[in-house]
């Protein structure tokens, strides 16, 4: 069972305290009614949900231990007789969420490498080929799972007729430290794993979801945050792009790459950490989850301010460029995309967390605008939207760090893409959740049940608001899959939304009443765009 929001200490009442909460994926333990289908490794038994099948946990690759860690995905083993897919593989190992715990209420999910690496299906009942769907989960690169309750697909497979995919990838060291320089030639191959273990996930969609009523040859993907990230390295990830036809990215960090020489950096730090805590024989090959977990909460506080410190790296092969700079040379034009941000995303960040002094914005400004011309010009700028720092310090601070880390990041992959000839779409989400007394306004991770259509979902309405607007929820799912079904987010609920281009910047704001502005924000994206 869930329990429901603990969340009083975030400025909502208490009337929910120790109330239990129905389970968001039922099936162990009670009858139900089934479903079969094959995949290439042998057949699965899922859970048919009125007018949806539901397939958990089908694996997409081998168990990434033993011999098998720190290597590039392998095909998973075949089976004999029927699987039963029907529940939720253990998430690769990780720590908590403050958020999904304490806010939504959601229980901490069982986590460990043994069948972490697997795919979660849900179609429509009826025959058919039908557009997928392929959800890319975030997390900062060390936590999350392809099924959490925001991110259910049962609804948007059976109101629009889709096939939808979630699925896991090996997080923090384990998926993206830069092996190769600790382990040497034999690893190789081995930087990027998590990129990687997407990458076999889609393989896994191209090769079975015909099988599930699924056109192979009309694949979206959509993630966001890290998520949104891992979608921009697929951009720019050679052996990727065959494999999707459209791609959504909702608050991606899109430039925020290592390079070789930074990630070998961090995995000697990392490396450091681990024998510190393990002894002076600590090796990732063998240290077990619990250990490796630790090192990377050292690795976290010695990168202070690069709360990426985990992330993609440029390492020549699985990807050979920056995906921006690989994007706007044209290599993606064939692969139209949406790419917003929501207005307050770190706000998620910085206000659930210690108070905030004005001195930290101040050297927040100081060190991302060394210049003090350019200082002053900022603080400008940002106190005309959130007031003196010395008055809003959460919100100056918070307004700063969603411009370096999401919204700077998005303008240039928006404009890489149409200097690079491809289609783009631009968004700006504006709704907001009533936690901190509607202090957090449209926080980091708030559009996800609007997209995927579960302002209902068991808890969440603690974090959307009883008020939230299901009519945005109506357009924005439609949207998106509109867009995963023809290349373009046209819906009779949202206006006419233009495609972007680089003068006019035509964005289409989604709160309760969705409209067109053109060049939102304006002053505080040429603040970044030098």
């Amino acid at each position: 069972m869930m329990k429901a929001a603990r969340f009083k200490q975030f400025g909502g009442p208490e009337v929910l305290a120790n109330v239990d909460l129905p389970d968001p994926h039922p099936g162990s333990g009670q009858a139900m009614e089934t479903a079969t289908t094959r995949t290439a490794s042998g057949t699965v038994r899922g859970e048919q949900l009125s007018d949806v099948q539901r397939y958990l946990g089908i694996p997409y690759a081998a168990d990434p231990i033993g011999e098998l860690r720190l290597r590039p995905p392998a095909g998973p083993a075949p089976w004999d007789g029927v699987r039963d897919c029907l529940a939720a593989s253990p998430a690769p190992p990780q720590g908590g969420d403050p958020l999904l715990e304490d806010v939504v209420g959601y229980e901490r999910f069982v986590t460990g490498e043994a069948n972490c690496l697997t795919v979660n299906v849900w179609t429509p009942s009826t025959a058919g080929r039908r557009p997928v769907m392929v959800w890319v989960h975030g997390g900062g690169y060390v936590q999350g799972r392809g099924l959490q309750v925001w991110t259910d697909g049962a609804r948007l497979a059976e109101r629009y007729d889709m096939v939808v995919v979630s699925f896991n990838y090996r997080l923090g060291a384990l998926g993206w430290l830069y092996v190769p320089h600790l382990l040497g030639e034999e690893y190789a191959r081995s930087a990027n794993l998590g990129l990687q273990d997407q990458i076999a996930a889609l393989g896994w969609v191209r090769d079975n979801i015909g099988h599930f009523g699924g056109d192979a040859g009309s694949v979206t993907v959509f993630g966001e945050s890290a998520g949104g990230g891992s979608i921009a390295a697929l951009l720019g990830a050679p052996a990727a792009r065959p494999l999707f036809h459209r791609a959504i990215l909702q608050s991606a960090p899109a430039e925020t790459v290592k390079t070789r020489e930074s990630a070998s950096e961090i995995a000697d730090v990392f490396a450091d950490a681990l024998r510190e805590l393990g002894g002076a024989g600590a090796d990732i090959r063998t240290a077990s989850a619990e250990l490796i977990l630790a090192a990377q909460d050292e690795l976290a506080r010695h990168y202070p301010t690069d709360p990426l410190a985990l992330a993609p790296v440029v390492d020549g092969a699985v990807l050979p460029l920056p995906p921006v700079q690989a994007i706007r040379d044209g290599s993606c034009a064939h692969i139209p995309i949406i790419a917003g941000t929501n207005e307050h995303e770190a706000r998620l960040f910085v206000g659930l967390g210690p108070a905030i002094e004005p001195s930290a914005f101040d050297e927040a400004l100081t060190s991302m605008f060394p210049s003090p011309g350019r200082a002053a010009e900022a603080r400008a700028v940002y106190e005309a939207y959130e007031g003196p720092a010395s008055a809003a310090p959460t919100e100056s601070l918070a307004a700063l760090i969603t411009d370096r880390l999401f919204r700077s990041q998005t303008d240039a992959l928006l404009d890489a893409a149409v200097a690079g000839g491809g289609a783009a779409w631009s968004y700006l989400f504006r709704a907001t959740t009533p936690v901190l007394g509607g202090g957090l306004g449209s926080a980091h991770t708030l559009d996800i049940p609007y997209v995927f259509d579960v302002l209902d979902g068991p808890g969440l309405r603690a974090w959307v608001g009883e008020k939230a607007s299901q009519g945005l929820a109506d357009a924005m799912s439609g949207a998106w899959t509109c867009f995963a079904r023809g290349g373009h987010p046209g819906t009779e609920l949202l206006p006419e939304w233009p495609q972007f281009d680089a003068s006019r910047r035509a964005t289409m704001v989604l709160d309760s009443e969705p409209r067109v502005e053109f060049d939102p924000l304006g002053d505080r994206r040429r603040l970044w765009g030098g």
